[in-house]
C-alpha cells in the first residue's frame, strides 16, 4: 500500500489576524482527505483549535526562526504557506526539498514557490511576475478563490416577520470592534423595530459578552459567537454588513448584498471595487457608531437590491474553489514521493 501524500500547513491564525486564513485553507483541504494533513504556526490561538479537525497534527512553535525545522521535519509533499510575514526568505529554505504553494492577497513581499494564489478579482499576473521566480505558476483572479460549493447553492427561506433581515460580522476576532459598534447603534435608535439582526461576533471577538450583555432585553436581536453552517444563516439573510476579508467573496457569491468595511491593509481597495462594479455600498469604520449612516446605507441596499444582486452573481467564479484544488492536486502529484 502506497504512503500516503502529507500535506503541510503554515499559517497564523491569532487575536491579530483572525480565523481567516485558517478558514479558507480548511475549504481547500477538504479536498485533500486522502492526504496526511498537518500544521505549524507561531502564533495560534486557543480559540481556533475547534477549527483545526481537519489537520492529523499540529504544532506550535516559539521562534520564527523554528518554522522551517518544524515544517520540514514530517518530511512534507506539499507545503501551503498562507502567512503574511513569510516571504521568500523563508519559501527559499523549503523549496529545494518540498512544492511549495503560497496564498496571498496583499501582492507587497517576494516569493519563491511552485505556485501562488491570489483570489483579488483586482489583481493580475502582471503584478505579481517582479515578485516570484521564474518557475511559479500564477493563478490570480476571481476564477480561483476558496469558496465552498454550498454558497453556490443557497435557497432563501421567507422572513417570517417580513422585516428584512441583516447579518452583521466583522471576520473572527473583529479587532475593529465593528460587531460592537453596530450593536450600540442599533439600540441607540431602535433599528431593530425596522430590520431583523443576526450579530455574528466571531469565536476571538473581544467585546462578544459585552455585546451578549447589551442585548439581553432585545430578543428581536439575534448574538451569535460562532457558527458551523454559514451556508444556512446565509439563508435567512436578506442583507449583510461586513468586512471585506473572507466572508465578503462568500457573500457575494451567495449574492448578498452588503454595507462593506475595510478594516485591514490587505482589504483596501475593495470599497472601491465594491463601488465601481455596482455589488453593495461601503462605510468606513468611523461611521459603524452612527446609526443613520447604516439605515441610509440599508435603504439604498433595498432600494437597487435586483442589480447589487445580478451583479454579485457574475464576480467570482463558482468553481473557483475547484479550479484551485486541481492546480494544487497536479503538483501533489509531481511530488514524486
Amino acid at each position: 500500500m502506497s504512503k500516503k501524500k502529507t500535506i503541510t500547513v503554515v499559517l497564523i491564525a491569532d487575536e491579530k489576524i483572525g480565523t481567516g486564513h485558517l478558514m479558507r485553507v480548511n475549504a481547500i483541504l477538504e479536498n485533500f482527505k486522502d492526504c496526511y494533513l498537518t500544521l505549524v504556526s507561531n502564533s495560534l490561538s486557543t480559540r481556533v483549535f475547534p477549527l483545526c479537525t481537519n489537520f492529523d497534527e499540529f504544532s506550535m512553535v516559539d521562534e520564527l526562526d523554528e518554522l522551517v525545522t518544524s515544517t520540514l521535519c514530517e518530511e512534507p509533499d506539499l507545503v501551503i504557506i498562507d502567512d503574511y510575514y513569510l516571504d521568500s526568505e523563508f519559501e527559499k529554505e523549503l523549496y529545494p526539498y518540498t512544492k511549495v504553494v503560497v496564498i496571498d492577497d496583499l501582492c507587497n513581499r517576494p516569493h519563491q514557490c511552485h505556485l501562488l494564489f491570489d483570489q483579488d478579482p483586482g489583481k493580475s499576473e502582471a503584478s505579481y511576475k517582479p515578485l516570484v521566480n521564474k518557475e511559479c505558476k500564477l493563478c490570480i483572479g476571481g476564477d480561483y478563490n476558496y469558496i465552498k460549493d454550498s454558497f453556490n447553492h443557497i435557497e432563501k427561506t421567507p422572513s417570517k416577520s417580513g422585516k428584512y433581515r441583516v447579518l452583521v460580522n466583522f471576520g473572527g476576532s473583529d479587532p475593529v470592534h465593528g460587531c460592537l459598534s453596530c450593536t450600540k447603534a442599533i439600540l441607540s435608535s431602535n433599528l431593530y423595530e425596522k430590520y431583523d439582526f443576526t450579530i455574528l461576533c466571531g469565536l476571538s471577538n473581544p467585546n462578544y459578552e459585552e455585546i451578549v450583555k447589551l442585548t439581553k432585553d432585545t430578543p428581536l436581536i439575534k448574538v451569535l459567537k460562532h457558527t458551523e453552517d454559514v451556508p444556512k444563516l446565509f439563508s435567512q439573510t436578506d442583507l449583510a454588513i461586513g468586512a471585506c476579508g473572507g466572508m465578503f467573496k462568500e457573500r457575494i457569491i451567495a449574492k448578498i448584498p452588503s454595507i462593506n468595511v475595510e478594516i485591514a491593509d490587505n482589504q483596501a481597495g475593495v470599497g472601491k471595487f465594491v463601488t465601481d462594479n455596482r455589488l453593495g455600498n461601503s462605510l468606513t469604520v468611523a461611521k459603524l457608531s452612527d446609526a443613520k449612516s447604516i439605515d441610509s446605507a440599508l435603504q439604498d441596499l433595498i432600494e437597487n437590491f435586483d442589480t447589487y444582486q445580478h451583479n454579485c452573481e457574475h464576480t467570482y467564479n463558482g468553481q473557483g474553489l475547484k479550479n484551485v484544488v486541481a492546480e494544487i492536486r497536479k503538483l501533489l502529484e509531481s511530488s514524486g514521493r
